[in-house]
């Protein structure tokens, strides 16, 4: 054991996943909930995403052709499969409600493809875009999935890590920081490699920064901050979303967890399919609820999400957990063991 606070245990890296995708279906399906909790838990998913993978790739697969190609093929097992699963289901709803209900009510990016659009969700590469989506929240899981192709560049070396934080700000800085050029910042692939970086530098800095770990402070200050939006309009949408890729990179830190509870890694199951569907299983309550996205159908959409998402981890994921490659460690081993990824 490596001392760290009880707290760390039952709250681990899989329960703040959950936590950001349950913000994420809130700020989608009820009209009550608080704006900007969304971008902020979208961005917490890329900071989390830039640190577990710089740490994986320096301590447990390494940089050599076949911890890449190890690294590479245990990503396309971890979100592919389930993906592609999302994608039919989306079509399918698209079809079969396309005169019953506006799916674009629900999202606006809710609907069928045509042409070249659909180069983005059936490669989910960010160099691909486009307005319609069967899977709406595919936007930002194609920018993460181009991240994979360059983490290892930023994984490699802190200055690496530096060099696309730098970037990163720049792109944001020639967008702009007013509310018009927020959906561009929030989206576009350059921007969002701000909170990759960030995430990536926090694991390259984790020794140093562990001194600052304070889970439930941390946690705390985190969801505070979203509540500035009661006060200040504007914030989420001009300079919040960067000081919550500050509060995020100190969540992460605090969290800094080697070794879970089987509850944890259980929640963390669940993120990636609840993220997935929501959109999807909230389309065939529309009939019954309305468009309002009362606290009602949310509730409803959610309960249903994760009856899916559970059918999807035991069905699917789990199975094809077993398929992953080991990785070879090429650092000095970790006191304890290396995050689940």
């Amino acid at each position: 054991m490596s001392g760290r606070p009880a707290f760390g245990y039952w709250f681990g890296f899989g329960s703040w996943r959950l936590l950001l995708a349950i913000l994420v279906v809130l700020s989608h399906l009820w009209a009550g909930m608080i704006d900007g909790y969304a971008a902020y838990a979208v961005w917490g998913f890329f900071v989390l995403s830039g640190y577990l993978m710089t740490y994986v790739l320096r301590r447990k697969y390494g940089f050599e052709a076949t911890g890449l190609l190890a690294y590479a093929y245990n990503r396309f097992i971890r979100i592919v499969p389930s993906y592609y699963l999302a994608l039919l289901a989306g079509v399918v709803t698209i079809l079969a409600l396309k005169y019953c209900v506006d799916l674009t009510r629900l999202n606006p990016q809710f609907a069928m493809p045509h042409g070249r659009e659909w180069l983005n969700p059936l490669t989910l590469l960010p160099v691909f875009r486009g307005s319609n989506l069967p899977v709406p929240v595919s936007s930002a899981l194609a920018t993460e999935v181009g991240m994979y192709l360059l983490m290892p560049l930023l994984a490699r070396s802190r200055s690496g890590a530096w060099l696309a934080l730098v970037l990163g700000v720049v792109a944001n800085a020639t967008a702009g920081f007013g509310m018009q050029s927020f959906a561009e910042r929030y989206t576009y692939f350059q921007t969002c490699l701000f909170a990759f970086a960030a995430g990536s530098l926090t694991a390259h800095y984790i020794e140093e920064l562990r001194r600052l770990a304070m889970p439930a402070l941390a946690l705390a200050a985190w969801i505070a901050h979203g509540l500035i939006w009661l006060k200040w309009d504007p914030w989420p949408w001009t300079y919040g979303l960067y000081s919550s890729v500050l509060l995020s990179a100190w969540v992460v830190v605090s969290l800094d967890a080697r070794q879970t509870s089987a509850w944890d890694k259980l929640l963390g199951d669940w993120s990636y399919p609840v993220y997935l569907f929501h959109t999807t299983v909230a389309a065939w309550l529309l009939p019954w609820f309305g468009y309002g996205r009362s606290f009602r159908f949310c509730l409803a959409a959610f309960a249903g999400t994760i009856a899916v998402a559970w059918l999807v981890v035991v069905l699917l994921d789990r199975p094809l957990a077993r398929l992953k490659r080991p990785g070879r460690r090429t650092l000095a081993p970790e006191k304890d063991n290396p995050p689940a990824f």
